[in-house]
Order: structure tokens, then C-alpha cells, then sequence
């Protein structure tokens, strides 16, 4: 809106959102994260993103921490980025054989968002929140212990000395949330959270102690005792 001559001087300009950017913030955003990428390739993606949002309600904002929603990560890469997201996408070379779930470098613009629209209204409906854990007879969910079943991916651990430390503790030994704050120093909700986001890729297993047999220890059988008349016998007829 152009600059209007008042009595007071020229009023500023009023700039006025797009109506689809409104429509947007009432939207749920879903986050999409790079793994393994190239910095020019994080670029172009942050690039189209804009360009994306010029065009239509656009629900995608781009993050470089988890949680994701949606994941791109290079076809070469071998560590566990999979479990991180629920739609990963993979980068792989130039005239490379198509296959679901991959896209050939470079990144063609048009490719790349027919997969984005593919993808939201599966990642926007809700989803029914899955049913609380059974726990012990207290009732609290901190009470699950958990035991890491292999080592989380550089991408989950963020070179966080404290992420690498909740991932040693628990790959020593089963824990819960409670104990894992008391062995780390760290709050019981960093904990859990922690373990939640384990959970969710698959990297811990509950410890399911085991049960009690249930067989009672059979006592010690008594001494047998000779009968006395058996014995007086022998002794009579050796002369004792």
C-alpha cells in the first residue's frame, strides 16, 4: 500500500497479509528435517519452502532438531534415520532407478512438492493417541523401565553430552524415568522424554521382569531311622 501525504506528514505504509498465510496459522504445521544433506541442498530446500507457501496454504515448516514428521535423507546414508519420521524421503543420484520413497538428485522443484502433497493429508488427519501402558500396582507410567536395544543414530543424540549420557545409562542396564534422573542428574521429565522419543523409533524394549514360578521348595526328606528291633537283631548275633 502506497505512502499517503497527511497534515501531519506522510502516514506509513500498511502492509497486509495474504489471506493464505492467515489460512495457514490456523493449520497444524508439519515439520520436515534434512539428514546427511549437503548445505547447498538444505538451501534449496528452505528456498522452495518459500516459494511453496507464495502459491497455496502451505502447512510445512522446516526444522533442524526433531521431532519430524517428514524426513529427507541421503540415499547413501546407512544409520537408522528411517525411524525418525513418519515419511522419509531419499535423495539418491542422477539417473538413479525409480523407487517409492526415493527422489533423483538434483531436486526438481515440481517432484519434490507432488511428494509433499502426497504425503500431508495422511500426516495431518489425527491420530488416536495409543492406549496407556499397563504399569505395576502404583499406577505411574515412570514406573516402566526400559533397557536400550541398540545405539541411537547421531541425528537422535544431536551431539547432546547429556542425550549420550541417558543412552549409556540405559544401554547398561534396564531403568525407569525416576531412576535415569537420579543416576544422570538431570529432571525426571527430560527423562521421560527421552525415553518417549526412544520409544518411538524402536530403541528401547520395556524389561518385562520375570514372573515367579510358583513351585514350592520341597522340604528335606527326614534321616530314615532304622527300626530298633532290626538293629537289636544284628547286635544279638554278633555278640554285642
Amino acid at each position: 500500500m502506497a505512502s499517503k501525504q497527511t497534515f501531519w506528514g506522510t502516514a506509513p505504509s500498511i502492509t497486509r497479509r495474504p489471506l493464505q498465510a492467515i489460512i495457514v496459522d490456523s493449520m497444524n504445521t508439519l515439520r520436515l528435517g534434512a539428514h546427511a544433506l549437503s548445505p547447498g541442498e538444505v538451501v534449496l530446500v528452505q528456498t522452495l519452502f518459500r516459494l511453496y507457501g507464495r502459491d497455496r496454504p502451505f502447512p510445512w515448516t522446516f526444522v533442524t532438531a526433531p521431532p519430524y514428521d517428514a524426513l529427507l535423507v541421503d540415499g547413501t546414508a546407512t544409520d537408522q534415520a528411517e525411524h525418525m519420521a513418519r515419511a522419509v524421503l531419499r535423495l539418491t543420484r542422477m539417473n538413479a532407478a525409480d523407487a517409492p520413497g526415493t527422489l533423483q538428485r538434483p531436486i526438481r522443484a515440481d517432484r519434490f512438492q507432488d511428494w509433499l502433497r502426497a504425503i500431508e493429508a495422511d500426516l495431518l488427519e489425527p491420530t488416536l493417541a495409543p492406549p496407556p501402558a499397563a504399569v505395576g500396582p502404583m499406577g505411574q507410567a515412570e514406573a516402566v523401565r526400559f533397557r536400550l536395544r541398540r545405539w541411537p543414530p547421531a541425528i537422535l543424540l544431536r551431539a547432546d553430552p547429556r542425550r549420550v549420557r541417558l543412552a549409556t545409562l540405559l544401554s547398561r542396564r534396564a531403568l525407569c524415568s525416576v531412576e535415569l534422573a537420579q543416576l544422570s542428574q538431570q529432571t525426571p521429565a527430560e527423562c521421560q522424554s527421552f525415553l518417549s522419543l526412544l520409544q518411538s523409533a524402536g530403541l528401547v524394549e520395556r524389561d518385562h521382569p520375570m514372573p515367579a514360578s510358583g513351585v514350592t521348595a520341597t522340604p528335606p526328606a527326614a534321616p530314615h531311622r532304622a527300626r530298633p528291633g532290626w538293629v537289636a537283631s544284628i547286635r544279638r548275633r554278633l555278640g554285642l
